[in-house]
């Protein structure tokens, strides 16, 4: 009895690391889509060149908290370039919108195998062999980081949001950007807001995962996968939203691996996003307009 509780725990919390992991690649993700209705494949090849910028900082002998600075910068930057050389020329034209952003997806993650190759790296943090051990749990300190850093985003984001003047005005294109244009809002100035703040986020959740795992080309494709996932079941366009789904998804598939079987681990995510969509076709977080809040 004493050994399934233990296996329940360690479960539960294997969940909300996932959990925080899609968290953090999502909270950009419909951060975009809030504002631009654009499903930012992209998103994905900018955690890519991330995480193997903050792996090149460190291997020429950077310390490690500039090389992911420069990484999180890199992804900022490169969030903010996405939006002025290819999401801007479509936004009379949205049915082009998916095959741009996948497009954008293929070059980022081409220029990483070109410049890098496909051979996994090692992005080595200085906790790497730390680990809490707590009762009978046995927790990495990669992961306890992960659903810290995740918390923190979301704190900060909210803040963000809700708190600041440049916040309000993201939201307030989101929710109608021709009134907010007529009242004095620059919608442009919003959209580079909107894709710097999302870059800087795939610039944290690159940091974050890379320790976790190997940076490699295709490093993100998973976690892309899992967190539009997230996006639809927390409802398009809402923060709290993706927050609620990334942890509920991360629970599930880590329950799934464990009682039953962990090939199935992504399957199971999307019988609970069919669930959802059956029960709650808008989402946890319906919302009925877009928005970003």
């Amino acid at each position: 009895m004493r050994d399934r509780g233990l296996m329940i725990a360690q479960a539960l919390v294997n969940g909300v690391f996932l959990g925080s992991l899609f968290t953090l690649v999502a909270l950009g993700l419909t951060l975009v889509y809030g504002i631009m209705e654009i499903p930012n494949f992209a998103h994905a090849g900018v955690i890519v060149l991330a995480a193997y910028t903050a792996w090149t900082l460190q291997a020429a002998g950077a310390p490690y908290l500039l090389a992911i600075a420069a990484g999180v910068l890199l992804a900022g930057l490169l969030s903010v370039l996405t939006e002025v050389l290819a999401y801007r020329w479509i936004r009379s034209n949205p049915a082009a919108a998916p095959a741009i952003a996948l497009g954008l997806l293929l070059i980022l993650q081409n220029i990483a195998l070109v410049v890098w190759g496909g051979e996994g790296k090692a992005l080595n943090a200085p906790y790497d062999h730390w680990t809490l051990q707590i009762g009978g749990l046995s927790i990495a300190a990669v992961k306890v980081v992960v659903v810290l850093v995740a918390a923190a985003s979301v704190a900060l984001l909210a803040l963000v949001m809700n708190r600041t003047k440049f916040g309000r005005s993201i939201r307030a294109v989101a929710q109608d950007r021709e009134a907010a244009g007529i009242l004095g809002v620059s919608v442009q100035r919003q959209y580079l807001l909107a894709f710097l703040i999302a870059g800087i986020l795939a610039g944290i959740a690159a940091v974050a995962f890379a320790p976790t795992y190997q940076v490699s080309p295709f490093m993100a494709d998973p976690l892309l996968l899992s967190a539009f996932v997230v996006v639809v079941i927390g409802g398009l366009g809402s923060i709290a939203g993706a927050v609620i789904g990334g942890l509920t998804l991360g629970i599930v598939e880590s329950l799934g691996a464990t009682f039953i079987d962990p090939a199935y681990q992504s399957a199971f995510g999307f019988l609970l996003l069919v669930a959802v969509l059956v029960l709650r076709p808008g989402g946890i977080r319906t919302t009925n307009a877009q928005r970003v809040g």
